[in-house]
């Protein structure tokens, strides 16, 4: 099925005439899957195992139907119907059985053979899903630590445990919460759906288009334009998405051709285009899966997680424009013709109405209420809006006078755009649950053997008992981790293992690492997973729309980004998530737009003019200084990179006779 954000009268009329009975199959078991996360956000109160079981055991049911050759013909086809039935008899086997899987005694009651047979076909599924929805590497992961849980005596050193049977991962992984139903399940089904729900529905009503237009106008005229475009772009995007991929998607096919045109290298739009896709996971109000699944980890409140990420976001999209505009200078890039920049107020005026909901939210989420009711209340902002603009559009298509013909197909097409969103809302999702159906695998296996805390032991033993050093191990972790999984699988695993290593080397600290700081620490560090090559499916997206060769396009994501990996830094060592201390916050992030501007010089090797090796070497002494959390190291390093600053600027006036332009 071709998804689009047209508002055209005719679009979805046209899908839905053409529609199979497979078709209907996927779009009925979609919206049934929409409509029962709208019941949980809306009634709630669901025992564990109902809430998250039903959850997987829709989502399961799409993932098989939807990420399949639609061209499978005889044994194939067979044994796609025999995989197919298999996935929803395994999973409604604890709703068939709820009492059984609530009342018995995990690890102590001995298991049937039907749990032994269904708990297996489980696992087999959640991995198969998972290869198909997102990549090999995420479920040879998951299995690696079945494995590890399996044969436990046979690893080295402190790695080894005492093992278990494959009735005692079964038990563990399939008849408890501990495993493929463990709490990212959960937040799945609370939050994560929802707020995917909610980016599917604004996206239908047309405000993609409308924040790429938006972005246009406002930074299309600057140099290097439709790259400084992209991030805002991206930024308004991600911050309704939570997708990297959806983001690199969506506004990539329009910003890539045209940085391009502009004249950026291919490589270098698809990095640019993924570092600031990237940066949408970090804008509230949403933020991504993972922020929700900080909420459950942390037990603070989302609103709480959203007020401390503002600064921070600026921080980062504030380095990425920076490399922006170096490159644009480095390649004598220039911003798009005026005749093809749209003025600003005018689109403002055209389309403010867009930027309404995810305001609402924030506003809900302001007032104290829970999370998922704000969710609600920014889905039911959508539908008043798009029901107001609907029928004001029709009154001015006919005078004032609309004949009934007219009102009633423009209440048909409102309900089918509503079944559509619902049902791409669902589509969309369906890899965020099949990465935490095998993250929930990796986590019990953690559990089981106790390797999150070993791993938080030797964090703390390798690093010597220093913050920093454990940090840069944290670090390396998620750049490894990285390579195979998605962010928010990324973040699950590596916070198990990481969190409890970065509370204990942070006590006794200038600036005690707290629970927050250290999930936000890993969770920053996770965002590497969309940049990070061998397996970074947003950075080849964008490669292949621009083109690109796919580990070129990565790097050049890798350097842009450079800012995920400063931030976490001063989450640990300044206290910028200390908003009671306004003046101290406001010192840490004068200085550190300052410090990634000097950043930013230093990886492109530009400012004014080249700048030579010797040169970088001492800018990046400035600006570890700008960053460094003392006063005096502030004050010595504005001074300078300020000496650096002009006297680039002299250089190019002497070289060019003119002074440089400010834009």
């Amino acid at each position: 099925m071709t998804e689009t954000s047209s508002s055209s009268s005719q679009d979805y009329m046209v899908i839905r005439e053409d529609k199979t009975w497979y078709d209907w199959l996927i779009t009925i078991l979609a919206v049934a899957m929409a409509l029962w996360h709208l019941d949980l956000a809306l009634f709630g109160g669901y025992e564990n195992t109902v809430q998250r079981a039903t959850t997987y055991l829709l989502g399961m049911s799409l993932v098989f139907l939807v990420f399949r050759d639609r061209e499978e013909k005889g044994w194939r086809l067979v044994w796609s119907v025999t995989l197919w039935v298999l996935v929803i008899t395994a999973l409604s086997y604890p709703l068939f059985n709820l009492d059984y899987f609530i009342q018995r005694l995990p690890l102590v009651d001995d298991i049937t053979i039907y749990d032994y047979f269904f708990g297996t076909v489980a696992l087999l599924v959640t991995w198969e899903a998972a290869r198909r929805t997102i990549n090999t590497a995420l479920p040879m992961i998951s299995m690696f630590f079945i494995v590890y849980t399996y044969f436990g005596t046979s690893f080295p050193g402190p790695l080894a445990h005492k093992g278990a049977t494959w009735e005692g991962i079964v038990d563990h992984h399939f008849m408890t919460t501990d495993g493929i139903y463990t709490l990212p399940v959960g937040v799945f089904s609370v939050f994560i759906f929802l707020f995917v729900l909610f980016g599917s529905f604004l996206e239908r009503m047309g405000a993609g288009d409308y924040y790429m237009k938006l972005s246009i106008a406002a930074t299309g005229r600057l140099r290097g334009g439709p790259a400084k475009a992209a991030i805002m772009a991206s930024g308004l995007t991600g911050s309704i998405t939570g997708s990297v991929n959806a983001n690199v998607a969506t506004t990539g096919p329009f910003t890539i051709p045209l940085m391009k045109r502009t004249g950026f290298k291919p490589e270098t739009a698809a990095g640019i285009e993924t570092a600031a896709s990237t940066g949408g996971q970090i804008m509230p109000p949403i933020m991504g899966a993972s922020a929700f699944l900080i909420v459950e980890f942390t037990g603070i409140s989302y609103w709480e997680i959203v007020k401390v990420s503002i600064l921070p976001a600026v921080l980062y999209f504030t380095s990425v424009y920076a490399v922006v505009h170096l490159e644009a200078r480095k390649g004598g890039v220039t911003g798009l013709p005026s005749d093809q920049v749209p003025r600003l107020w005018p689109v403002i005026k055209e389309g403010w109405y867009y930027l309404l909901p995810p305001f609402v939210i924030m506003a809900v989420m302001m007032m104290g209420r829970p999370v998922p009711q704000a969710g609600l209340y920014g889905l039911l902002s959508i539908v008043l809006i798009a029901g107001i603009k609907g029928a004001v559009e029709l009154c001015i298509a006919h005078n004032g006078k609309p004949p009934f013909a007219a009102i009633w197909d423009a209440i048909k097409y409102g309900v089918w755009n509503t079944v559509y969103a619902l049902e791409m809302g669902a589509r969309r999702s369906l890899p965020i649950l099949a990465a935490v159906g095998a993250v929930g695998i990796i986590m019990g296996a953690l559990y089981q053997t106790g390797l999150g805390v070993k791993f938080a032991s030797l964090v703390t033993q390798y690093s010597f008992g220093n913050l920093f050093l454990g940090i840069c191990l944290v670090g390396l972790a998620s750049f490894v981790l990285g390579m195979g999984l998605p962010t928010s699988a990324s973040y699950i695993v590596l916070s198990v293992m990481a969190v409890p290593a970065l509370l204990e080397l942070g006590q006794g600290h200038e600036i005690v690492i707290t629970i927050l700081s250290a999930h936000l620490i890993v969770f920053w560090f996770s965002l590497d997973s969309s940049f990070t090559p061998p397996v970074c499916v947003p950075a080849y997206t964008a490669a292949g729309i621009a083109d690109a060769k796919p580990n070129k396009g990565a790097w050049a994501a890798f350097r842009t980004a450079k800012g995920m990996y400063v931030v976490p830094m001063l989450f640990a060592f300044s206290p910028v998530l200390l908003l009671d201390q306004p003046l101290a916050v406001a010192e840490v992030v004068l200085f550190g737009l300052v410090g990634f501007m000097g950043l930013a010089a230093v990886m492109v090797g530009f400012l004014y003019v080249k700048i030579g090796v010797a040169e970088r070497i001492l800018l990046a002494a400035v600006t570890l200084c700008l960053f460094w959390p003392e006063w005096y190291t502030h004050v010595i390093g504005l001074a300078l990179f300020s000496i650096f600053f002009f006297s680039q600027r002299h250089r190019y006036i002497k070289e060019h006779g003119h002074a440089p332009s400010a834009r």
